[in-house]
């Protein structure tokens, strides 16, 4: 069987990847910066601690936005997708679903840290926590997302 090479992307399918792209960098970066926030001592200084996580997780939950809006466009990545393989469909929804939970999941510990910066420590022992299996999160939706991609527009046709 001879080695069959992907199709050539066409113009719409190669604005949305470059699209998803930019956003899948833009979260990366806000996501490494959270991590780092997360692994600054916090004893003695928990309400700076907050402030500071705070701050990059806002990023993070604009990240995340900008990274919906971008592939659920009407020209974006999943729309691209879905054009020629309507049987992703349900995978393309789930992705969706899981970018609208990651975003309630950034709000809600938005929530518990600006309670931490005001001065109520109760909610610090579950920050970091929570804020890592968000970032999980991430790192799950990215790969999923990178594995459509690379389903759909770099493995040759099948044959079939």
């Amino acid at each position: 069987m001879p080695n069959a090479e992907p199709q050539a992307k066409t113009p719409a399918q190669q604005a949305a990847l470059s699209g998803a792209e930019r956003t899948t960098e833009g979260l990366l970066t806000a996501q490494d910066a959270l991590l780092r926030a997360l692994r600054r001592p916090q004893p003695g200084r928990e309400r700076d601690w907050a402030a500071l996580v705070g701050q990059e997780l806002a990023l993070v939950a604009a990240a995340l936005r900008d990274h919906r809006l971008e592939v659920e466009g009407a020209e974006g990545l999943y729309a691209e997708i879905l054009r020629d393989a309507p049987w992703t469909q349900p995978r393309l929804r789930q992705l969706g679903a899981q970018l609208r939970r990651l975003e309630a999941e950034a709000a809600d510990l938005q929530v518990e840290v600006r309670r931490v910066e005001d001065g109520d420590l109760q909610a610090l022992p579950a920050i970091r926590h929570d804020a890592e299996r968000m970032l999980a999160g991430v790192r799950d939706l990215l790969s999923k997302e990178a594995d459509l991609i690379y389903e759909r527009f770099e493995q040759p046709p099948a044959a079939d």
